[in-house]
């Protein structure tokens, strides 16, 4: 089962291109266990809001990867610029 997990980030006032030099896109071809790609965007009317967009073989493998972050604090500079973050998981729909 693919999955495609939105990241949106609320910066701080005027910390989105912060978290947009931190955060950088990763190609489909790429050595994280079932990482398929990402790529990240920031709103066109609103810079202090990013969007990550990932594609994942499973939830599982993404909250795996999401906690080695965690616990290796790779993720605490994007936080300090952060508001608020939220993941939303999507699977394909059946036919």
């Amino acid at each position: 089962m693919s999955v495609t997990l939105l990241v949106r980030i609320d910066a701080k006032p005027g910390h989105g291109s912060a978290i947009a030099e931190l955060v950088k896109p990763v190609p489909a071809d790429n050595d994280i266990d079932g990482c398929q790609g990402m790529d990240i965007f920031t709103n066109a009317a609103n810079p202090d809001e990013v969007l990550i967009l990932e594609h994942w073989s499973s939830i599982e493998a993404h909250k795996t990867f999401l906690a080695g972050l965690m616990e290796q604090g790779a993720l605490d500079d994007m936080l300090q610029h952060a508001a608020d973050v939220t993941r939303t998981y999507f699977v394909e729909a059946p036919d």
